[in-house]
């Protein structure tokens, strides 16, 4: 199964790539399981710190994640399945005053 992962601001910067394309292997991948294999790949090095919050594991508050242009709050968070052809995208979001 195919997906599509698109990188905003400060996360396509990290990678260097707007677009990367993941051939998931698991029978219902996740969004956390989309991630965990993109946080493996050589280039992606140090962006799980910037989308995760490192002692709960869930998504940082300043990381607005798509599948196929809903919002995961609105669906099941990082546990959202996944289909084949979804595209995953990634937000940075910027507070301010």
């Amino acid at each position: 199964m195919k997906i599509r992962l698109r990188l905003y601001g400060v996360f396509r910067s990290a990678v260097e790539s707007d677009l990367i394309e993941l051939e998931l292997s698991s029978d219902t991948p996740t969004v956390r399981s989309a991630l965990a294999q993109l946080f493996a790949r050589k280039d992606c090095g140090g962006l799980s710190n910037l989308i995760l919050d490192s002692q709960s594991s869930d998504a940082r508050s300043s990381t607005l994640i798509l599948v196929s242009g809903r919002e995961i709050g609105a669906l099941e968070g990082l546990e959202t399945k996944l289909k084949d052809d979804d595209e995953v995208s990634l937000l940075p979001v910027a507070h301010g005053g």
